[in-house]
């Protein structure tokens, strides 16, 4: 499946959008990790974020990585992206078997857990500008 990402701005130039289709991408990346369905959910978000973060990269070279390190069973998951669109990503524990919430859904908040995201854009300085919130 082909992946791709579509961006905009509002007619008044007061804010940004992106939509991204990363099914692909994300589809390779659970299949070479054999991830549990949380997982794949968790994996997949972050990749496709840290994709678009990567479209906003100015230059070829540019990187930008975001690292999620969590209390819960996943325990964290790294991601990394370039202004190409290349993606790589990896969970530190690929299989998690918790309940679905109440509602059927993937209980992804509580397999990530309490969790700092620390997101860092390498553009070629000296050294990467670096984020991070809980």
């Amino acid at each position: 499946m082909e992946n791709y990402i579509v961006r905009g701005t509002d007619k008044n130039k007061s804010f940004r959008f992106f939509g991204a289709n990363t099914t692909g991408v994300v589809g390779e990346a659970v299949k070479n990790h054999g991830t549990s369905p949380v997982v794949s959910a968790a994996l997949g978000r972050t990749m496709t974020g840290t994709l678009m973060m990567g479209n906003m990269l100015k230059n070829d070279n540019d990187r930008v990585c975001v690292m999620i390190k969590g209390d819960g069973p996943i325990q964290g998951i790294t991601v990394e992206a370039d202004a190409k669109g290349n993606v790589k990503g990896y969970p530190h524990v690929p299989v998690v078997d918790i309940p679905k919430k109440e509602n059927g859904k993937l209980d992804v908040s509580g397999a990530i857990g309490n969790a700092l995201m620390i997101v860092k854009k390498d553009i070629g300085l000296k050294e990467p500008y670096t984020g991070q919130i809980a």
